[in-house]
């Protein structure tokens, strides 16, 4: 017996199943056909049927966290129907029982920003505030990207930003003084994405400040569980701290907060060359259970969900021999090393993602890109997991403990269930 397998690790299957950037109206044709059939996400379902279809064999595989962003069935656009949200969730919480569902905030695309025009910026994050019973989720990423003009701003009124700068006192100092811009400006981020698929229109500080502080108050009103994305590292940690830290915010206050770290997502949050870098991240995510002013206790349980989002057209840059573990020196894709290193025993990890939303491709064993989709995507994971002496975690009680639920559920809820994931049938009533 190795090491591998003396200290067994479990992981939790995830699976982000549409996303919001590879649309039609987000990728410019470029003659390429592989290409321009992956950026434009035509092979990423989108009817209700074939998700629901999808999602009960997912869940036969072991999967018990589905991520999930509404689109347009017609247009296959991101959109803010609530309605199309609620009825997807209704299906997986029936027929898949004890599957966490996690829905995409932050949301962008033009149909987004039409309903943003209409409606208002609470469009792109009102559907935290849909309670579990009636379609709602157990998590939604209230931060991913368009957030961070805001802490954009405060680096513009302070100083630049660090990690270390980011964990101090003078952070909290200059989180004090801090008072949001009002100005109006267009929000496009430095990212990894298709052509407009970090356009996310015009807004302002102050305006995704109020609605941040008010995603949180609603998920606290419901008694349902916190979840950030980081998209950047230095700028997407000083987010996170910013909202944990902020007392008209108070980010993961019930004691729980789920952190989705996309790898290959930005420039700013690169695919980890080696294990170590893989570890620096998770380590610096990890930190935010403890205060700035308290960092001897132990205030939150934060858990960590990886993800590889790397674009088909960095693909080959990613085909790499794996640093670490048994499969060490074999070449393979940043899906397959991104789940070897999760698999580690000391790697913190909690969730493995793997889906159409980050790589709506796979790589073949030559490093070529072809057509996929989010069942073969989660059978390469689970392969890895195995190679690595990893086991697929599906005990709904230890799942629903090990993400840190059980502290909102005896500090927020009571409720009669047959299971401690809950069920549309069952009413949840906050104390």
């Amino acid at each position: 017996m190795n090491d591998y397998t003396q200290r067994e690790k479990s992981l939790i299957l995830g699976c982000a199943s549409t996303g919001a950037k590879f649309t039609p109206d987000n990728h410019l044709i470029t003659g390429d056909e592989l290409f321009d059939k992956i950026c434009t996400g035509t092979t990423i379902k989108t009817s209700h049927q074939e998700l629901v279809t999808e999602a009960k064999k997912l869940y036969e595989m072991g999967c018990r966290y589905y991520h999930y962003h509404a689109r347009n069935p017609e247009t296959h656009e991101q959109t803010t129907d609530n309605h199309i949200y609620q009825a997807v969730s209704r299906s997986v919480q029936s027929q898949c029982k004890d599957v966490l569902i996690s829905f995409g905030a932050s949301r962008n695309g033009g149909e987004v920003q039409q309903n943003i025009r209409h409606f208002g910026e609470w469009e792109r994050v009102s559907q935290c505030a849909i309670p579990l019973h009636l379609g709602g989720a157990h998590f939604v990423t209230i931060q991913a990207a368009i957030e961070l003009q805001i802490i954009c701003d405060l680096e513009r009124q302070e100083e630049k930003l660090t990690l270390d700068y980011a964990s101090s006192t003078e952070f909290l100092k200059a989180l004090a003084r801090y008072s949001p811009s009002v100005r109006v400006e267009r929000a496009q981020l430095n990212t990894n994405s298709t052509s407009k698929g970090a356009d996310y229109g015009s807004t302002s500080p102050l305006i995704q400040f109020q609605v941040y502080r008010n995603a949180i108050q609603a998920r606290q009103k419901l008694g349902l569980f916190h979840e950030v994305e980081w998209v950047q590292l230095v700028r997407s940690y000083a987010m996170t701290r910013f909202a944990v830290e902020h007392p008209k915010m108070r980010l993961g206050s019930s004691g729980q907060l789920n952190v989705i770290l996309l790898f290959g997502f930005s420039p700013r949050l690169p695919f980890p060359e080696t294990y170590a870098e893989f570890k620096a991240v998770i380590d610096a995510a990890k930190s935010l259970e403890y205060d700035i002013a308290d960092p001897s206790r132990k205030l939150r349980h934060v858990t960590i969900t990886v993800g590889a989002a790397v674009m088909p057209h960095h693909a080959s840059e990613h085909f790499k021999a794996l640093d670490v573990g048994p499969r060490k020196g074999v070449k393979l894709c940043a899906v397959r090393r991104l789940a070897a290193y999760a698999a580690q025993p000391d790697s913190q990890v909690d969730v493995l993602r793997t889906g159409m939303e980050d790589t709506p491709y796979e790589v073949d064993e030559h490093g070529e890109i072809q057509i996929s989709d989010n069942v073969r995507l989660l059978s390469y994971a689970i392969e890895e997991l195995q190679a690595n002496g990893a086991r697929v975690e599906t005990d709904p009680e230890r799942i629903f403990t090990r993400m840190g639920l059980e502290a909102v559920r005896d500090g927020c809820l009571t409720a009669q269930r047959q299971h401690p994931l809950g069920q549309p049938e069952h009413t949840l009533a906050i104390a």
